[in-house]
């Protein structure tokens, strides 16, 4: 593929998972309006961010394996189209069942097109240290997008309204499937493979019950039976995956690629990663505003520090790192540092201190470790993997971010939740920092110790056929 060809080619599809990422979180300012102007009572409201959240973790592997069995490029632009509809109809929504509806469909849509695109991008790039910056700029935009939504949906909220928060998805989405010609063809990898129907409805199932399991703790309680029985009622969907996944000629996850260290790893520390990344935006805007008398456009502002890093860190800092040492020392240093920047946040939030010396220190720090780790994860997740799974294996890291996103969102409101906001907020952040040092231990244990792109072999190219 000629060059500038691939760069039109990068730009497209950072461009997408930025905005599948930045959706997450983009929602969150805006929320007090949505209530006051839908009618949402307080249990339902958080539904607004969580079924963006469960919809597009739960259908994310699926998506990554029509992406291999379809053809890329159909189910990216399939995906999008999907996802630009259904942000056009929730900016039109007149009522609660309408909104949330609306955000399922657009998670949905996001679960096609993003292991799509990350296939797509392995494919316009071979491997080596131009794929790795490659994979560096995709990190980057995804790192950033999470905080990106916390700042744009302050300043669009405030100038044009939170209808123009989702609205803002449409004319992207049609620029990019403009253009969607130019992406590489990457034809099916195996025209006469059948989906794994029973195993994507199991796994999809397991996946949105558990992550509403916790979401629906914030009301009930994590000791709640129903949140006991609903987590319980998750695992057993997802050990009937793995039993399904294991009889199928043909399943939508071949379990032996956890028998690759680098596979198993990556993914282990991007979902404890983010499990601790994932309260730690919406937690700080929270106490900014609710704490510190923040307006949504200070609370943007207090955040692009961090967003600023972790865009930074991820498009040059790992990318260089991983280029010039071993993959794994750059994983754990990188963790190292967000895990004791999470630290210093939670032990720094105060409702008497000042955002210089509460909040910007543990924030900036956290987005250079996240920055420099996450990159580095990434090509290490997919280095190993046959290049015609490279889109369950973009599906599986991605998978794992928005899991652990979604999960550790839920369990830090409900640890957040008490009487004194500012000491629910300091525990929340505490906990993230307890759970991003066991995605540094699972680092330091799991992750080969070899030259990031220096593969020993190609196992799934030989196993998983």
């Amino acid at each position: 593929m000629h060059f500038a060809r691939r760069r039109l080619t990068l730009f497209l599809l950072c461009t997408t998972q930025f905005v599948a990422i930045l959706d997450f979180s983009i929602t969150t300012v805006p929320l007090p309006e949505i209530q006051r102007e839908l009618g949402f009572s307080a249990g339902g409201l958080q539904w607004v961010v969580n079924a963006y959240g469960v919809a597009i973790a739960g259908f994310l592997l699926l998506g990554g394996r029509a992406a291999d069995l379809a053809g890329r490029r159909r189910i990216f632009v399939l995906g999008l189209a999907v996802f630009s509809i259904a942000s056009l109809a929730a900016g039109f929504a007149v009522d609660p069942i309408m909104l949330i509806s609306a955000r399922a469909v657009q998670g949905l849509g996001a679960a096609l097109f993003s292991p799509a695109a990350f296939s797509l991008l392995t494919t316009a790039y071979p491997p080596g240290n131009e794929r790795n910056r490659a994979l560096g700029a995709w990190a980057a935009v995804a790192a950033s997008g999470l905080a990106a939504g916390v700042v744009l949906g302050g300043f669009i909220t405030d100038l044009l309204g939170w209808r123009w928060v989702l609205w803002l998805n449409v004319p992207i989405g049609l620029l990019v499937v403009a253009f969607a010609h130019t992406l590489p063809k990457a034809r099916p990898s195996a025209r006469s493979a059948r989906l794994d129907v029973a195993g994507a409805l199991l796994v999809a199932g397991g996946l949105v019950v558990l992550i509403y399991a916790f979401a629906n703790s914030e009301h009930i309680g994590l000791g709640h039976p129903l949140t006991l029985g609903l987590i319980a009622g998750a695992l057993v969907l997802l050990a009937a995956f793995a039993v399904v996944e294991t009889r199928t000629a043909e399943p939508l996850l071949p379990l032996r690629m956890f028998r690759l260290r680098s596979v198993a790893g990556a993914n282990l520390a991007s979902l404890l990663a983010n499990t601790g990344l994932g309260p730690t935006f919406i937690i700080v805007a929270l106490h900014m505003q609710l704490v510190l008398g923040f307006t949504s456009i200070q609370t943007g502002l207090g955040l692009l520090p961090m967003a600023a890093a972790f865009l930074v860190f991820s498009a040059w800092a790992g990318p260089a790192m991983v280029a010039r040492f071993e993959a794994k020392p750059v994983v754990v240093a990188g963790l190292l540092l967000f895990t004791g920047s999470l630290a210093l946040l939670g032990f720094s939030l105060s409702p008497d201190g000042s955002w210089a010396a509460t909040v910007l220190p543990g924030a900036l720090l956290a987005g250079v470790g996240y920055g420099i780790a996450f990159p580095a994860w990434t090509v290490v997740g997919v280095e190993d993997v046959a290049p015609r799974h490279h889109g369950l294996a973009g599906g599986m890291l991605t998978t794992t971010q928005e899991v652990g996103s979604a999960v550790g969102l839920a369990v830090g409101v409900a640890v957040a939740a008490g009487p004194s906001p500012a000491e629910g907020y300091r525990r929340a952040v505490l906990l993230a920092a307890v759970l991003a040092a066991v995605g540094f231990v699972v680092a330091v244990a799991v992750l080969p110790n070899r030259r990031a792109g220096k593969a020993p072999g190609d196992l799934l190219g030989s196993e998983a056929r």
